[in-house]
């Protein structure tokens, strides 16, 4: 019987038994709440092969869900009406604390690389894909566009980018989206950060700019958030 992705997801989280209940329960929710991940599957918007580099990659839920619908797909237990997940890419990830670096280590052990690195200054080899989720409204205008470009010069031609961040024109929602955040950076303990939020239309202009073409993908089903995926593929 195909697997469905619940199953996916409870196989993905096995791993994150080890790394500590808090690590294990934020991945649970992550994973059964956050509509990205199952989007991203569903929908076939990763290349088969090449190197995939997740920026901010935090735990690596990304590429712990990769490798087990990798494995499902394998073993013959897919829904044939979903696309075949990637099967031959390469799972680096980068992240800026050192915790969440070990925690995710600990999970994926050799089957995906995750170092430590600050996205502004880490040097990115070339690669065929790179995630960005909820991190560039951390930076400032002048760091979101250094880091884009410096994506956009990495990228192979033909490269795809898969960036999502709240939409600062969403009204409510983005107040929501706004407020949730905070809450989470007040949480963490790094205080009552300044975000630095774009509408729609500036994200994709920005992206544009850094030499993208840009499809715009509401990710917010389910939440009542202003989340944006763009599917921006470099020229």
């Amino acid at each position: 019987m195909p697997a469905n992705f619940n199953s996916i997801i409870d196989a993905a989280l096995l791993p994150y038994a080890k790394a500590g209940r808090y690590t294990y329960h934020f991945v649970r929710g992550k994973l059964r709440h956050d509509p990205v991940y199952r989007a991203i599957l569903k929908n076939g918007l990763l290349p088969n092969e090449g190197r995939l580099i997740d920026l901010g990659c935090g735990l690596g839920i990304l590429s712990a869900l990769l490798i087990e619908a990798r494995k499902q797909y394998q073993a013959g237990n897919w829904d044939p009406e979903w696309p075949t997940p990637p099967q031959n890419l390469e799972l680096l990830g980068v992240e800026l604390l050192e915790w969440k670096v070990a925690a995710a280590k600990q999970a994926l052990g050799d089957r995906a690389s995750i170092c430590q690195g600050d996205l502004r200054t880490f040097e990115l080899p070339d690669c065929s894909v790179a995630i960005l989720l909820d991190i560039l409204m951390y930076l400032h205008a002048a760091d979101q566009r250094q880091v884009l470009h410096k994506i956009a010069c990495s990228l192979q031609p033909g490269g795809i980018l898969l960036m999502r961040e709240g939409n600062a024109a969403g009204g409510l929602r983005h107040y929501i989206t706004s407020l949730a955040e905070h809450i989470c950076c007040l949480w963490r303990g790094q205080g009552w950060n300044a975000l630095h939020y774009r509408s729609m239309a500036e994200w994709v202009a920005l992206l544009e700019e850094s030499g993208f073409s840009v499809e715009a993908l509401p990710m917010s089903q389910g939440t009542p958030f202003s989340n944006v995926l763009y599917r921006a593929t470099r020229a």
